[in-house]
């Protein structure tokens, strides 16, 4: 390791003596700084050598920037880059990691090349050159704000830049990385910004690792290339799975091949950051180390380890690229996440991070108690026992890990579950919520008092969990797609192994990919959940009263909040099953509007209303958000594509509606606000639908049935002015302008 230094004769000394000043490591870079700027003597071995270029937040005067950014982040995936010189410059060189050919040796190839340059984005001056080396001053390449690569600067920034602020505070060479630790100040919007940043510059590997192809079959993060065939000739894409390079070494592959389990020739290490509680350092270990059982099955062990920052060695630097660290971040902000670095050439991680918020355990709390209080008295208390925080706080650690290893969200994994196995305690203790870890199924909320289940968490690693890791790290001496194929198809007719990416959409394309669900029966497992919401509500103020606190209800109101919010997830689960099948819509549509109408009454009982005041406005804001999801253009467009004369059609789905929401009676103000949203959200699907190629599926279907119900009200004068009360003019308007 070098550090910045003063000295005029540091060229000549650094030519001269690197073993002195190294020794026997010799780092990439030389470097110095001094009034003229900060000179960096590379070696001409690594020039056209890969790196990666990548930037990441140190500390910051405020997370209330721009971009939200905690100490540890990163914005940016790193930028890969080369260098080039030539008898004057040294040249930058940022490669398309996308585009490929790997047969540059065909006649083709040429042509290929002529469209595939390689663009240079930053120039220097050689300042000085030697056999062996050359020196250029990259004072403002380093003190700078990167655009694409720093967090901040550009259109990340936080203000206007104060460049009077920015310098390089130290920078680190190594044998294979540069770490250069830069402060820089900004005037802010608000106030002041300050921040230091670190910039790593890290010499990829020589020999890339062999890339696996990923199937979307099973959930890997990912990164696209395109790809162009010399033979067909063609472009065609082709994904990379992200993965650590786990390999046995050369001289146990032949044991590793005959079914023995092997050390991995370069284990994963996570530090943990030594300002976690203890009890939080002993859940997160356990929760790095549960993946071994995962890696064993597939011939490795110790594969994942696990060490505090005080237990790292003299180099270990939190913020360096080389260290796997699991950071603990002080914010009121309940999260946690996973983050990776890969070479962009293989989808081999490099380093990856855990940052763990402090305030992930209220999160954590909050959904055991919502989920389980019912029928789990352990839940139901303010401060939760040492063993049970720790479990939470495993299970938490382990599904960030699973992200760190390149594993996706698994959404689907619940699915594979009948919601009536999450009542058995037997399948329970086996299986947990989920096939998978990487789900977001959190805590058990099916089971009910009497029941007798005593495990509710997900497993510590699910069935789908080993498999994909099997299909994305078993070691092959040669890439082989159609054994990993072949290992898919095996598991293709158990629901157990599948997967399936969620959309990004308010309404999933398949139902049964969503989050903070459970079980394959919507309606059953909704029920479920309500009767536990209720159970707990009508029990709450005693729960409180038992607590040992100055104020047993000061988080009354919060508490209801939280509870309202999840009886309303519950609704919005079974939504997106309205025209998955006849029988399923059928049933979703009597339970939304059972609950829409009625449901909702334990909501707004005397107890709630002393302590968390009248819900009536959060009650309609709500419902609103369920009626735009029930009528938007996604259910109408899946109801008309999929309908058959014989089954459940959009014409019945408009008319059961109806049938429910304009009974002969009057209306309440619940009841009178869910009348004008159905019909503010049928206007605007029809206004929507003008630029939608589905809008004839739907659009007469929903102009007749919006005649029919102004038809309907205003054959009988005394049900028109039940239902109008005090907003007649609002809705006569709405029933002429669509009709």
């Amino acid at each position: 390791m070098m550090r910045i230094a003063n000295n005029k004769l540091w060229l000549l000394f650094l030519l001269l003596f690197p073993t002195l000043l190294w020794g026997n490591s010799t780092p990439m870079f030389h470097i110095r700084q001094n009034a003229k700027g900060c000179f960096v003597e590379i070696p001409k071995r690594l020039i056209n050598r890969d790196f990666l270029l990548a930037a990441r937040v140190m500390t910051v005067s405020s997370p209330n920037n721009k971009v939200k950014l905690y100490a540890g982040q990163r914005l940016y995936d790193p930028v890969w880059i080369r260098l080039k010189y030539d008898k004057e410059q040294l040249y930058l060189l940022r490669p398309d990691s996308k585009s490929l050919c790997e047969d540059t040796t065909h006649i083709s190839y040429a042509a290929y090349a002529r469209n595939a340059i390689t663009p240079i984005a930053e120039v220097w001056k050689i300042e000085q050159e030697t056999d062996s080396s050359i020196v250029v001053n990259w004072s403002k390449f380093l003190s700078e704000p990167i655009e694409g690569v720093d967090p901040f600067g550009g259109k990340t920034s936080p203000g206007r830049s104060l460049p009077q602020l920015n310098k390089i505070l130290q920078a680190d060479a190594y044998e294979n990385n540069l770490e250069v630790s830069v402060q820089y100040g900004f005037e802010g919007t608000s106030q002041p910004f300050l921040t230091t940043v670190r910039k790593s510059l890290l010499l990829l590997p020589e020999q890339p690792m062999q890339p696996r192809i990923h199937d979307a079959r099973v959930g890997y993060d990912n990164i696209p290339k395109r790809k162009f065939n010399s033979e067909t000739p063609s472009i065609t894409a082709e994904n990379y799975i992200t993965r650590f390079r786990i390999a046995p070494s050369h001289k146990n592959i032949r044991s590793y091949l005959q079914g023995k389990q092997v050390k991995p020739q370069q284990p994963i290490v996570f530090y943990i950051d030594d300002a976690f509680p203890p009890l939080w350092q002993k859940a997160i270990r356990k929760g790095i180390l549960d993946w071994n059982k995962a890696f064993e099955e597939i011939g490795f062990k110790d594969v994942m380890q696990a060490k505090t920052y005080a237990e790292a060695g003299p180099e270990f630097d939190p913020n360096d690229i080389r260290f796997n660290c699991f950071r603990y971040v002080v914010s009121d902000f309940p999260n946690a996440m996973g983050k990776h670095w890969v070479d962009p050439r293989s989808g081999e991680i490099l380093q990856a991070d855990v940052l763990f918020h402090s305030n992930v355990i209220t999160l954590l709390r909050k959904w055991y108690f919502l989920q389980t209080a019912a029928y789990h008295p352990a839940a139901r208390t303010k401060t939760l026992p040492d063993d049970i925080t720790e479990q939470l706080l495993r299970y938490a650690a382990a599904h960030e890990i699973g992200h760190c290893l390149g594993l996706e969200h698994n959404f689907k994994a619940s699915y594979a579950y009948h919601t009536e196995d999450l009542r058995r305690p037997e399948f329970t203790e086996r299986y947990g919520t989920t096939p998978s870890i990487m789900d977001y199924a959190r805590f058990n909320y099916i089971a009910q008092p009497g029941d007798g289940v005593r495990y509710v968490l997900p497993p510590l690693l699910g069935v789908y969990d080993r498999y994909a890791i099997r299909i994305g790290y078993t070691y092959l001496p040669h890439e082989d797609t159609r054994t990993i194929a072949g290992w898919i198809e095996q598991k293709q007719n158990d629901p157990m192994y599948h997967y399936e990416r969620m959309t990004l959409s308010t309404i999933p394309a398949n139902p049964a990919v969503q989050t903070s669900d459970l079980g394959n029966a919507p309606v059953a497992s909704a029920t479920y959940g309500i009767r536990n919401l209720q159970l707990i509500l009508k029990q709450l103020p005693e729960w409180n009263k038992a607590r040992q606190t100055n104020d047993p209800f000061e988080d009354m109101p919060a508490t209801y909040t939280d509870l309202q919010q999840a009886y309303f997830d519950h609704l919005e689960h079974v939504i997106p099953f309205i025209g998955f099948s006849d029988e399923v819509s059928e049933k979703a549509v009597e339970f939304l509007w059972k609950q829409l109408l009625d449901g909702y009454n334990f909501l707004q009982t005397d107890a709630v209303r002393k302590y968390a005041g009248n819900q009536t406005e959060a009650i309609i804001k709500a419902q609103k958000t369920i009626i735009d999801k029930m009528f938007g253009r996604i259910i109408a467009e899946r109801i008309s594509s999929n309908e058959t004369s014989t089954g459940f059609t959009y014409t019945h789905y408009l008319e059961v509606s109806a049938k429910y929401l304009f009974a002969d009676k009057t209306p309440d103000i619940f009841t009178r606000h869910l009348q004008e949203n159905y019909l503010n959200t049928l206007k605007t699907l029809l206004t929507e639908a003008r630029t939608s190629s589905f809008s004839v599926l739907f659009s007469p279907t929903v102009c007749e049935h919006l005649t029919c119900i102004r038809e309907q009200l205003t054959a009988t004068p005394s049900t028109w002015n039940n239902y109008l009360g005090s907003t007649k003019k609002l809705s006569s308007s709405l029933l002429h302008d669509s009709a």
